[in-house]
Order: structure tokens, then sequence, then C-alpha cells
């Protein structure tokens, strides 16, 4: 058995009937199905067999993730509705809810910074996910813009459990001095041993992505690898939001500046505190609120996910090592060029002006003397 022929389109599997691939990487696939007595969508991921054959770590990790995942109910988490082994087909699987949506990788890149409001919205409703998981310990370690899926409507829910950690949940995949994570997103402690970490962990990347959500860019001075664990492991601050993009709150700022803290002790605690943080700060749910009272949950956004969704579908799960999915790449692509093409003209013009204002005074002044 393939990695392109696990399922075809009308297939049936433990009750499911396969629409469609939404999308395939190194160790694994997401297949959309349709259960055949409720008829509602799930999204179907299974374990590539070689992958569960030859590498038996990976197993467990998949395992691990239905299990933690099965034990968090909140709305803005992608729910597991059933997991194992199925003997006749030889694969592991986990059956979740299907977000038919984009991640917001794609938002951003699309869109480059967002609105205030709709950015605190977006990590208000990833912290209440973590916050859930608390109770039982659970520490994702792998926050980031992939892992977040927004819907037509824009609702937010954190998908890929892969490599949490949680308490009594098979602790022996992670060994000591493991790194797992992504870079760019991890926080110092996790950079140099991920069995250690706790829950100050995902408050830091989230603070990450927060600041991405405001300046349109990671707070890193380098993507690569070796400088980016040069400057992780060094005492710089992160650099601050305001001098990014001065229309964000100083307040707003300030606790992005606490969730990135380098020293742990300085760092906000939990996910729980962050929210705690943000309503004491005036970032609260009255806050976002006010947005739809305005004129929609989107407005002045940076991205608009209606829009999105008239487009071809990118409904895709974290999937491991190079993912794919059924995405409109040159859409995309497209479309990123365009609004490049059109700042690089918004600059030029302006300065075109500016120059043409300069000559003119340099003349006025001439004549003057």
């Amino acid at each position: 058995m393939t990695m392109d022929d696990i399922f075809n389109e009308g297939d049936k599997f433990r009750g499911y009937v396969v629409e469609r691939l939404l999308g395939k990487g190194g160790l694994g696939a997401v297949y959309l199905v349709r259960h055949d007595v409720l008829d509602k969508q799930f999204a179907l991921k299974i374990l590539f067999p070689s992958v569960a054959e030859t590498r038996p770590e990976y197993v467990r990790r998949f395992v691990r993730e239905a299990k933690i995942a099965s034990k968090i109910r909140h709305p803005n988490l992608v729910q597991v509705y059933d997991a194992g082994y199925d003997n006749p087909s030889g694969l592991y699987f986990i059956v979740m809810d299907y977000v038919k949506g984009c991640n917001l990788r794609m938002a951003i890149a699309m869109g480059g910074a967002m609105e205030v409001r709709e950015a605190v919205r977006i990590v208000t409703a990833v912290a209440g996910a973590l916050a859930a998981g608390e109770p039982w310990g659970v520490v994702h370690r792998d926050i980031k813009p992939e892992n977040i899926m927004m819907d037509s409507d824009g609702n937010v829910k954190l998908v890929d459990l892969g490599v949490a950690k949680a308490q009594g949940a098979d602790s022996l995949v992670t060994m000591p001095q493991s790194i797992f994570g992504t870079p760019g997103y991890i926080s110092p402690e996790q950079a140099q041993d991920s069995s250690k970490v706790d829950f100050r962990a995902d408050v830091y990347s989230l603070g990450v992505v927060l600041f991405e959500l405001l300046c349109g860019e990671r707070p890193y001075p380098s993507d690569n690898p070796v400088k980016l664990m040069e400057f992780l492991l060094s005492p710089d601050p992160v650099k601050d939001v305001c001098e990014v993009n001065p229309a964000v709150p100083r307040k707003l700022s300030m606790i992005v500046k606490m969730m990135c803290a380098k020293k742990l002790a300085e760092r906000i605690a939990s996910a729980s505190v962050v929210l705690d943080t943000l309503e004491r700060f005036g970032f609260g749910k009255s806050f976002i609120d006010e947005a739809h009272k305005a004129a929609g949950p989107h407005d002045a956004g940076a991205f608009d996910y209606n829009s999105y969704m008239s487009k071809p579908a990118n409904d895709t799960l974290s999937l491991g090592q190079g993912e794919t999915a059924d995405t409109d790449v040159d859409y995309f692509i497209k479309r990123l060029k365009r609004k490049r093409r059109m700042r690089k003209m918004a600059v030029a013009l302006f300065s075109t002006v500016v120059l043409a204002v300069l000559a003119a005074l340099a003349i006025v002044w001439s004549r003057g003397i």
C-alpha cells in the first residue's frame, strides 16, 4: 500500500464514506469523510503503514495526540471523536472535526498585519483552547500560524497535538535533550530541551504569533536557524511591537513583551494568565465585541475570510513532514505578488512626489536668494 492509494473516493472505512483527499505529508494523510448514518462530514487522519512499521515513535506520538485531544473540550480546539487501530486495513486513524477554511499563515501572507481587535480575538481564542488543557498539564509545543485554522466566519480552531506534552500520556516519547517545535516560534528553553518545558513555552510561542499578527512579520532579525538560535539564547529581548507598528496600543505591546520574555520568571505563566492579563489591560471580551458592534468581526482587518472562501478551498490539518494540500497555490502566489507590486508602486509614487516638492522648494529658494 503506497501513500497515494490508501483511499479512493467512495471507499468505506468504519462507517465513513471517503469523499476526497484533503492533504498528505511524509507521515500520513487527511481525508474528508462523511458518516453514512449521521450524514456529517469529518476529517480522517491516518498514519501511513510504512511509517507505523518502521517508526514506532510516530505511532506513539499519533496515539498520544488522540488521547490528549479526546480529554479536552473547547470550542476553539479541533475535537477528536474516534481513534485507534483498524485491523482490516492495518491503519492507525483519528476522526476529528472538519474545518473548512484556511490556516493563519495564509491569512498573514495574504493580508499582512491585522487590525488590533482581530489579532486579539484570534490570540484570545487560541489562549482559551490552551487554557482548557491546563488541568491535564497539556503543553502544545508547536503553536504557530500553520496550526491555527480559520473557517469562513473567522472562527478559530487550534489543531495538531502531535508533539504535545501531557501528564501521564506516553511520557517516554519525550526524551531528555530532545527538541520539538518550529524554529521561529519555539521558546529559548524549548530550543534547548523540549522535555522539560511547561505552559510558559506555549505562552512564548503565542506571543510570537501575536507579534506577527500585529506587525505582519516575526520579531526576529533572521530566519537563519543558527542566527535564530543565537538570538534565542542571548539576553536580548524581542523587538518592541510599537517600533514596527506604531498604531498598536502601548499596553498591548507590553503584553507581547511579557509573553515573549526570555527569562521564565519574567514571562506570563500560562494561557489562563494571558487571558486574565488581556482582560485587565482592557483587551478582553468587551474590547473584542466592539468590533462586531461597529461593522462586523473582520471590518478593517487584513484578511477577508468570506472573500477567501469564495476561492478554491484550503481545508487541511497538520500532517507532518513534507505536507501538501489541495490548495490553489497559484491563486495565493499571484495575489501576494500583486500586493507587493502595489506597495512598490505606492512607495515609488510617494518618492516621486516628495522629490518633486523638494525640487520646487529648491527652485523657489534659489530665486529668493
